[in-house]
Order: structure tokens, then C-alpha cells, then sequence
């Protein structure tokens, strides 16, 4: 069962117009200086009282990107009058939040870096990867044949959260990372200043550009759950097996 543990809101910032990055520390680590341990990849749960005074959850991918962390941060889409968006979007700094955790299964495994990674998400889907970044780095440096390949499904280019990290590694480990942005509405033509990375279409859509092997690939996915459903169902019809393919769904209400 996950711990319970408060948290106090120490500054955020604007990662888009509708999304906001939250960094969080212990309360009751503050003196100490103790950091938060996860493993890159989980996620934790917030605990909200709706109107009615029911306990909503409400769950977020830790984005911080080492562990232990002196802060952990996550990344909100702001929801019109949404529960936790309206809660998270207007808390103050020093204001204090009930959570669980950490949790979660989409998580890098030992025993499947013989595989080629591919990591899927849109939205906030995005964050756990940024967690990963710095354990996937220590990967390619003691394997220079490990591979990694990075789908960031959005709606616009201003939507592609932590982007300057993400191209920061690639440019750090060029022949193992591809970072590819797939932009549903954004009007490519329209954008010269966007850089190949950036392609039209849903992530699905790149699919057949990345030589996909059901015995070779492992698949995360992350993010709007119509997304990871299609993206499933594409896979399997693939060859892929269920087994290599790491879906997170949050719990959303109880």
C-alpha cells in the first residue's frame, strides 16, 4: 500500500498556456533535508476533497529528473472546472497537499535494456520520461548499443512541454536517442522555424517510420487513455505482445 505524506507547494512555473509545472517539497522533511526516492517512471496521488466533501484522487507523473529528489515536480493540464486543475492552478506557495505514493509500473527493467525503447506520450503523458532521462544517459554510456526513440504526441508546437531537455539529449546521445514531435494541428507548412523533429499526424501516425519489431521493441505509452487504447490495438495487430507493452491509466476519481 502506498504512503501517505503532505507536501508544500515551494514554486511553479508555465510550461504552456494550459499547463503548469508544479515542484513540491516534504513537509515534514523540510529540517532534515531528506529527498523523495522514486524510480523514474512512477507516479504520485493526490487526495482532494470535492464539494461535497468526498476524497477525490487525482494522479500525476513525477517529472523531476533525478532521484532522490529535492523536489518533486509534475506537470498539470488545467481542466475548466476541473477539481484538482482549479485546486492546482490557484495554490499559493507554502500551501499544503495530502498524496500517496510513489507508485506505478511504467518503469525501466534490468533485464529488458537488451531491448530497443520506445517511449510514447502526449500531453503530460510526457513527464515520466523526463525522469528517465538521466538513468537512460547512464544506459547508453555503459551500452553504446542501447537505442532509444522518443514519440511526443500534441495538438501544437507551444504544447511540446519540457522540449529543451528532450533535444538536449538528443544532442548529447545522437546515435541512441531520436526525439520525434507528431503535431495533430499544428500546420507544418505554415512553421518554418520548427526543426525535423516535427511531423503532422497523432503518434500513431510514425509508426511505420520506425521499423517496429515485436521482438526487438519495448513499448511505453503514456498519456490521453484514447491514445494509449488505439495505440494498443495498433501494436498487437503488429505482433506485439501485451507483455512488452507498458500502458499507465491513473485513477482519475473513487
Amino acid at each position: 500500500m502506498a504512503a501517505g505524506f503532505n507536501l508544500i507547494l515551494d514554486h511553479t512555473r508555465s510550461l504552456s498556456p494550459n499547463i503548469l509545472h508544479l515542484a513540491f517539497k516534504l513537509e515534514n522533511k523540510l529540517e532534515s533535508g531528506e529527498k523523495f526516492n522514486f524510480i523514474p517512471g512512477q507516479f504520485i496521488t493526490f487526495l482532494f476533497k470535492n464539494s461535497e466533501g468526498l476524497i477525490k484522487r487525482r494522479s500525476y507523473s513525477i517529472a523531476s529528473q533525478t532521484s532522490p529528489a529535492d523536489f518533486i515536480e509534475i506537470a498539470v493540464s488545467y481542466v475548466p472546472n476541473g477539481l484538482a486543475s482549479e485546486i492546482l492552478f490557484n495554490l499559493k506557495e507554502g500551501e499544503v497537499l495530502n498524496a500517496l505514493g510513489p507508485v506505478g509500473k511504467l518503469i525501466i527493467q534490468e533485464h529488458e535494456l537488451n531491448k530497443r525503447h520506445i517511449l510514447i506520450g502526449t500531453g503530460t503523458g510526457i513527464a515520466p520520461y523526463r525522469a528517465m532521462l538521466n538513468n537512460l544517459g547512464s544506459q547508453i554510456e555503459q551500452d553504446p548499443n542501447f537505442k532509444i526513440v522518443m514519440l511526443f504526441g500534441a495538438q501544437y508546437a507551444q504544447d511540446l512541454l519540457y522540449l529543451e531537455d528532450f533535444l538536449d539529449f538528443q544532442k548529447k546521445y545522437s546515435n541512441n536517442f531520436i526525439f520525434r514531435a507528431q503535431l495533430s494541428r499544428e500546420k507544418l507548412g505554415e512553421r518554418r522555424d520548427l526543426e525535423s523533429y516535427a511531423h503532422q499526424g497523432y503518434v500513431q501516425t510514425a509508426f511505420d517510420d520506425l521499423s517496429l519489431n515485436p521482438s526487438s521493441d519495448l513499448i511505453f505509452l503514456c498519456g490521453n487513455p484514447n491514445m494509449i487504447d488505439s495505440a494498443f490495438m495498433d501494436l498487437q495487430l503488429r505482433g506485439f505482445e501485451s507483455k512488452y507493452i507498458k500502458r499507465e491509466k491513473y485513477i482519475s476519481s473513487n
